[in-house]
């Protein structure tokens, strides 16, 4: 049986180099769906694992209050079901929320996120349109998100016309790595940058922005600045405990009794937030995936053409070989060897393929996407199935021939 599946490869082998153009078109339908997986999925597994590491700095007692109804609970409190067409309307959290929680005991630090319309500028006039955000003090340790150069303001009078900035903002407004003591223009109102921003990485924070590109200031200022305009669009706090899901209902009642039982936010620990980004970032990603694995079949049928085509091509050879003692299993088994070798080609070149194309995300871009084996080890395997499955009909049609008929075929 060895020396038959070896017979088998061998001529695959062979009528493959015979004719490598074709080859190669017949399998390129392969490449490019187990190439478009790879990458798909790998992507979806690296931003996941980004937002977890990003949740995970700022500690498992950090609570997220976001605006609308995003997610459907049980009596129990358990998340049964998630509303994604909340996160489009318009933010109902207000400064009234903010000072709400603050007063709760069970909450210790509190920071609004809120963006005001700016564009940011210099001295020598150079601008940029960036992201304005007003955050309090605590940020920082909410987001678990360090400075690179400087330090942060707090909440005295000496601090309310200085600045953070993002990576991006330094080197693209101010063309420098460390722009400590210049100056920014926002809405003709100077602020003194006093600290720059470590990279921030693909997080809940900036699902909406990039915050590289931000410029951060006191809360209260960016209120004044933009005539109390400024949209809170989150707020941050953290439990004064190790229990965060009772500071999390205790934030609920204080918001449902300032909405007048209107629960037209949602609260949620990093816990609940973990889960409900993984869970929509794996139907993203299937999504995706799924689309991308259209290709897959498209290559099987592409398969199957070819190997009908060279079933009629290679008749009078099937004729010889039976006509020498070759039964229809072993003719059978000859073409289906040759059409899982086309697709398992295939799917090695379209896994370099995919690898090549998360390395140039990696590189050009700030997404980290993640191959891991058992991604690799399912494309393989679905590669060669593909070949197996599209490439049974041209293999039966091969061993049902009629070996007298097949050495008369010219």
């Amino acid at each position: 049986m060895t020396s038959l599946a070896g017979r088998n490869i061998q001529m695959a082998l062979q009528s493959i180099k015979s004719a490598k153009l074709r080859s190669f078109l017949t399998m390129l339908g392969v490449v490019i769906g187990v190439a478009s997986v790879i990458a798909a999925v790998s992507l979806g597994e690296g931003m996941r694992r980004q937002i977890s590491g990003g949740l995970k700095t700022g500690g498992p007692d950090v609570i997220n209050v976001r605006p609308g109804k995003l997610v459907n609970r049980d009596q129990t409190g358990n998340i049964i079901s998630t509303n994604y067409q909340a996160a489009l309307g318009s933010s109902s959290l207000t400064d009234r929320d903010l000072q709400e929680i603050k007063k709760l005991p069970s909450v210790t630090k509190v920071s609004p996120l809120s963006i005001i319309s700016a564009l940011a500028s210099t001295q020598e006039n150079r601008q940029l349109d960036s992201t304005i955000m007003g955050v309090s003090e605590d940020f920082p340790a909410l987001s678990g998100q360090k400075l690179a150069y400087g330090h942060f303001f707090d909440n005295s009078e000496n601090n309310l016309d200085t600045a953070i900035i993002g990576k991006r903002v330094a080197e693209n407004l101010f063309q420098e790595n460390v722009p400590i003591g210049q100056i920014i223009i926002l809405r003709e109102h100077r602020f003194i940058v006093s600290g720059i921003f470590d990279e921030f990485s693909a997080n809940l924070l900036s699902s909406a922005n990039d915050l590289n590109n931000a410029v951060f200031i006191p809360y209260n200022e960016a209120r004044a600045i933009s005539g109390n305009g400024a949209t809170i669009y989150q707020i941050l706090a953290q439990s004064s405990d190790k229990n965060p899901s009772l500071a999390a209902r205790d934030i609920t009642k204080a918001l449902s009794d300032s909405h007048g039982e209107q629960q037209d936010f949602t609260v949620l620990t990093q816990a609940e937030t973990l889960q409900l980004t993984s869970k929509t970032l794996a139907i993203a990603t299937s999504f995706v995936a799924g689309i991308a694995a259209i290709s897959l079949i498209v290559g099987g049928i592409g398969i199957m053409n070819i190997m009908f085509v060279s079933v009629t091509e290679r008749t009078r050879e099937i004729g010889v070989r039976k006509s020498l003692g070759a039964t229809n299993r072993q003719i059978y088994s000859q073409f289906l060897t040759e059409a899982s070798i086309v697709s398992l080609v295939g799917g090695i070149i379209g896994i370099i393929l995919g690898l090549f194309v998360n390395y140039c995300l990696h590189v050009f871009t700030s997404l980290s996407p993640i191959a891991t084996w058992p991604i690799i080890a399912i494309a393989l395997l679905t590669a060669t199935s593909i070949g197996m499955i599209f490439g049974t009909a041209p293999a039966i049609k091969a061993a049902r021939k009629d070996p007298i008929q097949s050495l008369r075929h010219e």
